[in-house]
């Protein structure tokens, strides 16, 4: 079982993936020399994620565009605002990149975020993906239904693996405790650690994008029994959503590619139009549908700032519906205390 869990989930998708674009983009041919040396692009998680998946396959092919060795680091902690805090120390000349999930943007919703959005510039959305809670195939639970009697019935047992407190995964179980389904975060910001947490008894469910574990699914030790969404999924037709049910729509995951703010413009747009011909390769659309991300996934550069308004106005409103404290993010140092008991 855990060698397994510890297998890279996306190795075959992002393998071929990255075999294909490398084909289809060789260095010789469609590479821009800039000769300005290496390139590192910081991911704010632990390996073997989505985030870890979609910087390696980046980092790849920015390379090969850019001829620009590209260095992926994994930068985890404080529901990504270490590694998003690494970017920011970096001198703002555009060889310092980091993967901005979902996860981290959402810290912008609460009184503290402890960074700026400005302090960055999206190049580009790379992938969208809606996310589910999931029970581990010997759970004593069958249905979301028998799950969710068990949670109004003994509030605050049930234990939930999310990604960091403060996250999208936090704010939607927030969003079901005020329909009465009050259920406890438990945060681990190392994706293989999250995904054992059902199995090793540290949690009674996970909260993931259906994508990010395919393969657990598909070997049947992880059963998906709610997706965070306003109608069913295609491709869980069996499975409830939050909106029909009338709990929310939950928020999907996205994961943008930025650089710090102050990078030259010229900069900017090198890397935003080396992602934007990435992401309109066959090759990419095939990726994104092997890991369960939306076909309509990737925003240029030139979109981005009116996507991430929205997404920001729709998370503040689910912030201000919480307690005062439970408004603002805690030191790293402190002992780590559910914000929603405050």
């Amino acid at each position: 079982m855990n060698s397994m869990l510890r297998t890279e989930l996306f190795a075959r998708a992002a393998f071929a993936f990255i075999t294909a674009l490398a084909c289809a983009l060789p260095v010789n041919s469609s590479a821009q020399k800039t000769g300005t040396g290496a390139v590192e692009l910081i991911v704010p998680f632990g390996p073997g994620g989505g985030a870890d998946t979609l910087g390696r396959a980046t980092a790849k092919q920015l390379s090969a565009i850019l001829a620009e060795p590209i260095q992926v680091i994994n930068v985890p902690g404080a529901t990504g605002r270490q590694g998003i805090g690494k970017l920011i120390a970096a001198p703002a000349d555009g060889h310092t990149l980091a993967v901005l999930t979902a996860d981290t943007f959402t810290l912008q919703a609460y009184s503290n975020p402890r960074w700026k959005l400005s302090d960055v510039i999206p190049l580009g959305i790379m992938m969208k993906q809606p996310s589910a809670l999931l029970l581990p195939s010997n759970s004593r639970f069958k249905t979301w239904g028998e799950f969710e009697k068990e949670a109004r019935l003994h509030p605050g047992t049930l234990r939930v693996a999310i990604t960091g407190l403060g996250s999208p995964d936090y704010l939607t179980l927030q969003q079901l405790e005020a329909k009465g389904i009050k259920l406890v975060p438990v945060p681990m910001s190392n994706p293989e650690e999250r995904y054992r947490a059902p199995f090793e008894g540290k949690a009674d469910a996970l909260y993931e994008q259906p994508g990010d574990v395919a393969r657990l699914i598909t070997g049947q030790q992880l059963r998906p029994v709610l997706s965070f969404t306003a109608a069913r999924l295609a491709s869980l037709p069996d499975v409830p959503s939050s909106g029909e049910l009338g709990l929310g729509q939950g928020f999907d995951q996205f994961r943008a590619i930025v650089v710090r703010a102050g990078t030259d413009p010229s900069r900017v747009k090198l890397l935003s139009d080396a992602l934007e011909k990435i992401a309109g390769l066959p090759e990419y659309r095939q990726f994104l549908k092997a890991t369960g991300a939306a076909d309509d996934s990737f925003v240029p550069a030139r979109e981005t700032g009116a996507f991430l308004q929205r997404r920001l106005e729709a998370l503040s409103k689910v912030v201000e519906g919480m307690s005062l404290h439970a408004r603002y993010l805690y030191d790293e140092g402190q002992p780590e205390i559910y914000i929603q008991q405050f």
